[in-house]
């Protein structure tokens, strides 16, 4: 008799692309269908901040210093509230255990991290981000690094 796979517990990196809301969506689907737990989760990219900023942050210029911390307080919150919605979106399509997070870091790099805090089942992440290039590539880096180095199975929607 063979073993019946289920996931108890799925992880969804949003982004805010179309891909990453394909993606909740197929992970809303398998967590009614298993009656899983979403752990969905956005990475604030610290290596997004101009090149002008971190160089005067090597002179220990205190005032830019200030800058980056509201600068990542206030891109937190905004992930924070879109992260809101997306559950309000779960719980609304009978995905009742979401939970989020916002991480900060490079993206590839955080979701790992997260998904080793987490250890979920299986991650559901989109083919495609925001990110210049990977809209002419037809996997993104983060999914495909995601797909190479994650300690469980990945789901790549496009």
């Amino acid at each position: 008799m063979s073993e019946v796979t289920t996931f108890k517990k799925i992880l969804v990196p949003i982004d805010g692309s179309k891909h990453s809301r394909k993606a909740l969506l197929h992970a809303i689907g398998l967590a009614k269908r298993f009656k899983s737990k979403l752990y969905l989760v956005t990475a604030v990219d610290t290596s997004d901040f101009p090149p002008g900023m971190l160089l005067s942050l090597l002179k220990k210029d205190e005032q830019l210093e200030k800058s980056i911390g509201q600068f990542m307080v206030a891109a937190k919150s905004i992930a924070r509230k879109e992260l809101l919605a997306d559950v309000a979106i779960c719980k609304s399509k009978g995905a009742l255990n979401a939970y989020y997070d916002v991480v900060a870091g490079r993206p590839v790099e955080s979701i790992l991290k997260y998904e080793r805090g987490v250890h979920p089942d299986l991650i559901v992440i989109g083919s495609k981000g925001l990110h210049g290039m990977s809209q002419v590539k037809a996997l993104g880096s983060v999914s495909r690094k995601i797909s190479e180095l994650a300690k469980c199975p990945v789901m790549i929607i496009h």
